[in-house]
Order: C-alpha cells, then sequence, then structure tokens
C-alpha cells in the first residue's frame, strides 16, 4: 500500500468550553457597534474582571496550541492583543479577512444554532499552483480550497492568524454571539548565527 506523507499542514484545533449562564447573560448586557455586517464590542473584551477566568482558560488552550500541537518552544510567551465579542442577527455575515500583527486567532462560540452560519476557512494555495484549476471528482484534504466548520455552543477554535476566513449569514432569526481574539507571541528570536531579537 502506498505511504501518504502529510507536508506542511496547517493547524487548526478545536475544543468545547462550557458556556456559563452567567457568562452568556454579562455578554448580552454589553454595548455593541454595528459596523457594516454585524454588532460588536470593543475590542479588550478579556480584560473586563469579569472574564478574567475565561481569558486564562482560553490561554491555556492558545498555550496547549502552540507547545502540544504546533511544537514551539514554551520560551515563546503567548500575550493577548485583542479580543471582542460579536454579535450577528438575521443576514449579518463576516466577510472573508485575515487578522494583522497577531500570530494565533480563535474563537469560541456563545450561542449559536446550526443555520446561524457556518465559519469557512480558505486555502490560498491550490495543489498544483494557482494558475491552473483542475476538475476534482471528490473534495479531500490534497485538493480542497476551503472547509466549513458548523458551531456549536462551547466550541473553541484555534488557527493562524494570517489564515483566511468569512463567515456565512446568519439565516436563523435567532442573534449569534461568538467572541473573537489575536494573540501574539513575546520572547526572543534567532537572526543569524549569534544575534537575538526580542519581539
Amino acid at each position: 500500500m502506498d505511504n501518504i506523507v502529510h507536508l506542511f499542514s496547517t493547524p487548526v484545533q478545536s475544543t468545547n468550553m462550557i458556556v456559563l449562564p452567567e457568562v452568556l447573560q454579562f455578554i448580552k448586557s454589553q454595548e455593541f457597534t454595528f459596523h457594516g455586517n454585524g454588532w460588536m464590542t470593543n475590542e479588550y473584551f478579556l480584560e473586563c474582571p469579569e472574564m478574567k477566568s475565561i481569558k486564562n482558560s482560553i490561554t491555556n488552550e492558545v498555550k496547549s496550541y502552540l507547545y502540544n500541537t504546533c511544537r514551539i518552544s514554551d520560551k515563546m510567551i503567548p500575550e493577548l492583543i485583542t479580543s471582542w465579542v460579536n454579535l450577528h442577527k438575521k443576514d449579518d455575515r463576516a466577510q472573508r479577512h485575515i487578522h494583522t500583527n497577531s500570530v494565533v486567532s480563535g474563537v469560541w462560540y456563545l450561542s449559536t444554532t446550526k443555520d446561524s452560519g457556518k465559519l469557512i476557512l480558505y486555502c490560498e494555495k491550490k495543489l498544483f499552483g494557482n494558475i491552473l484549476d483542475f476538475p476534482v471528482e471528490e473534495y479531500n484534504e490534497f485538493n480542497g480550497t476551503s472547509c466549513s466548520f458548523t458551531p456549536q455552543n462551547g466550541d473553541l477554535i484555534l488557527f493562524p492568524s494570517d489564515l483566511p476566513h468569512s463567515v456565512n449569514p446568519n439565516e436563523s432569526d435567532q442573534e449569534r454571539f461568538s467572541l473573537a481574539f489575536n494573540y501574539i507571541l513575546r520572547g526572543n528570536l534567532r537572526s543569524g548565527a549569534n544575534t537575538t531579537v526580542k519581539i
């Protein structure tokens, strides 16, 4: 039998964190601002004292993603840069985008239904390059150019910040709440044989 080697994979990690009623109630009580195709809070939401334990739990998941999955040295320390809650009402969506000035991004789904919008992740490079577009018999992890997730309450998904992604329109009458966040790494990088750069 042929041996298939999966090279240069993009790590996407998912787990589930229970959404406590008091946490969801606090989130729903926040002020949201409309930004064109959805609503959002301020961009420092996890710095709220009421969210301290949630921030710690998410940071631990980010550490697991970096140290255990990606095998990054634990000398590099993840630091939360921004965090905000998204509110999607009926027909709200998120266009395709990336998150700049960060390394790891993620989203924690607080209140969602199967029709409130899938998370779509995109691959920038096609199997045999971006010039030719070959027909395929069946999409898989080698020839696919996108992957969708139908989130459930409590799902936490982590991915590299430069991975393009979007959210389909909310087709339900139920408001959908999710918490998004960005982390950067702090520590020393090697530059050349004897030089380090601190970030």
